[in-house]
């Protein structure tokens, strides 16, 4: 298991590899954070014991088409630019592909749109990564269905919302192998955008006690992005640690309770 926090500059770099962090997830939101990013030399910051990945800009209106295509898609495109500049290969992305919000016809220009930019990606040695907003299992998988190179972020504590139980069950359940990265944070659950309060784990209502039982079950053991500020950062990765070692020594003493003996 690898953890990393958010890298809005190179103080953050500093910051989380001071502190033992494995990696750092670099925010492009905007042109002006590709811009800094791309002028920056990382290689002399991350070094061979620390690594980056990326996170891509807000997506805008999910539901306008124009945005999609004369915004959204060469914003995307620029940010893959970025990501191979600074030595990252894997990219998450927000597409919101919820059916509930976003129509049919809609749906089918996103998914034309994600599978262009997922095969970019690929050219540049980025995989390319869809993180899951509102969205079911079976929402990213139609999302993901014949697209080559692409994955799924979790994000656990978007899965608390709009939702009575958490959606990260389900991806889980029925997209294990596509999940390739997680991001973990803690909310009171809600129903919009104003409620995905970013808390420190154990502050909200998640139980993620039972969400990483079922991920480590799944077989994942691979990288958590604490998506928190600086100053909640180590508090929440030892709540975090402390989680993952109850998980696993339940996970033991039940498999010892299994064995049996003629």
């Amino acid at each position: 298991m690898l953890l990393g926090g958010h890298v809005r500059n190179s103080d953050d770099i500093v910051f989380l590899k001071e502190n033992g962090f494995d990696f750092g997830e670099v925010i492009l939101k905007d042109c002006d954070a590709r811009l800094y990013w791309s002028r920056l030399d990382v290689s002399r910051l991350v070094g061979p014991d620390f690594r980056l990945i990326a996170h891509g800009p807000r997506e805008g209106d999910p539901t306008s088409l124009k945005n999609l295509w004369q915004n959204y898609h060469p914003a995307l495109k620029a940010t893959i630019d970025t990501t191979a500049l600074i030595n990252a290969n894997f990219l998450t992305v927000h597409l919101w592909m919820d059916p509930r919000y976003v129509s049919g016809p809609q749906m089918i220009e996103k998914k034309r749109a994600f599978k262009d930019l997922c095969l970019y990606a690929m050219g540049k040695g980025i995989t390319l990564s869809l993180e899951n907003l509102s969205e079911t299992a079976s929402d990213l998988a139609y999302a993901l269905d014949d697209i080559l190179n692409s994955s799924i972020t979790l994000d656990i504590g978007h899965g608390q919302l709009l939702t009575q139980l958490n959606t990260s069950f389900g991806i889980i359940a029925q997209l294990s192998g596509k999940i390739q990265h997680v991001h973990i944070h803690d909310n009171s659950g809600g129903n919009g955008v104003k409620d995905d309060l970013h808390l420190p784990i154990g502050d909200g209502i998640i139980d993620f006690d039972a969400v990483l039982k079922a991920l480590l079950d799944s077989g994942y053991n691979k990288t958590f992005t604490l998506e928190l500020k600086r100053h909640e950062l180590l508090v929440s990765r030892q709540r975090l640690v402390n989680i993952v070692e109850r998980v696993r020594t339940l996970r033991s003493d039940m498999a010892l309770a299994d064995v049996r003996f003629d």
